[in-house]
């Protein structure tokens, strides 16, 4: 049996099942994790059970908190451009953030893989790709050769990012889409369900579809 490592969880929304689901697969194979308890900003959920997990308060208490691993599992396209924000405000080490990788995630030891990375069931990482931290790749997602994801990007469930692409800090690439051999993906963009992306995309857009075109622009945040 391996050293079982003390976990809390940042965040008690949906994502927060999700992953409890992955430190669960693991834990049935070899006891690794021991879930502590959950941090939330909604007061109403303080000292409620999530999935048998008492919330024990609020994001701001992470400091207060020795001795334990955390999770970061606050992640969607509406929160995306906001998680750095969320991680400086909570003001804890990197270093101090758990990947969770579920047991079928196939991963190529070249592969590089930064803190606080969530890989859900099926994902596969190829060799030399290079994902930095708080990363998700969520389920039956394959990360190609050489591909780099940036920090916080968002990769949803059944994409193809292929050789040499790469997917800017805190983009978010919806279902069943494919990110095309070394194409760039800017900073905070959206790429809608089922799109295929075959040419760079500029920071801050929105795109959809088969051919690939642009929806709308937005702001993203200076700092991202």
């Amino acid at each position: 049996m391996s050293k079982v490592t003390d976990l809390i969880l940042i965040g008690a929304s949906n994502n927060f099942y999700e992953i409890s689901e992955i430190i669960r697969a693991i834990n049935n194979i070899d006891i690794k994790y021991n879930i502590v308890g959950v941090l939330d900003d909604d007061v109403s959920t303080h000292g409620q059970l999530k999935h048998g997990v008492n919330v024990l308060g609020s994001l701001d208490e992470a400091k207060k908190i020795s001795n334990v691993k955390f999770v970061f599992g606050i992640g969607s396209s509406k929160t995306k451009n906001i998680r750095h924000k969320i991680i400086d405000l909570i003001g804890i080490e990197e270093s101090k953030y758990e990947t969770i990788i579920h047991p079928t995630a196939i991963v190529d030891p070249s592969a590089i893989i930064g803190n606080g990375c969530i890989l859900h069931s099926g994902s596969f990482i190829g060799n030399n790709a290079r994902l930095e931290s708080f990363v998700t790749v969520a389920v039956n997602s394959a990360i190609g050769p050489f591909a780099v994801l940036e920090k916080f990007s968002m990769i949803t469930s059944l994409v193809v990012v292929l050789f040499g692409a790469k997917i800017g800090r805190s983009a978010f690439v919806g279902s069943n889409s494919c990110i095309a051999e070394n194409v760039n993906i800017g900073k905070g963009v959206i790429v809608g369900a089922g799109t295929v992306i075959s040419r760079n995309i500029p920071s801050g857009t929105f795109f959809l579809g088969n051919p690939c075109r642009m929806i709308n622009k937005f702001d993203i945040p200076e700092d991202l």
